[in-house]
């Protein structure tokens, strides 16, 4: 079972991922745009999503952080989900 901060995180990363593959298909239907320029938009999206996949992580890590009365396995417990979501987020490049 997963806890609701760990849902939370995976939802937050699924909608942004969804957004970026959104900015993307705009960048690939528009013939307007250059190859050149339509790679250089895709390097740049690709930066921007991984920025916003490690600022979500981050937020959750100091989530965690901030609740110091939680016993500490619940807390590593807590950072052993969040490194499975960020390697399983990190590493997708197909849409979702």
């Amino acid at each position: 079972m997963m806890s609701p901060r760990l849902i939370s995180v995976l939802g937050s990363m699924a909608a942004v991922e969804r957004m970026f593959w959104k900015l993307r298909k705009l960048i690939d239907g528009d013939s307007s745009i250059s190859p050149e320029v339509r790679e250089m938009l895709h390097v740049i999206l690709d930066a921007k999503l991984l920025s916003a996949k490690d600022k979500i992580m981050s937020d959750a890590r100091a989530a965690i952080d901030a609740t110091p009365g939680s016993p500490q396995a619940v807390r590593d417990r807590a950072y052993r989900s969040l490194d499975f979501a960020m390697k399983m987020f990190m590493t997708r490049t197909a849409p979702p």
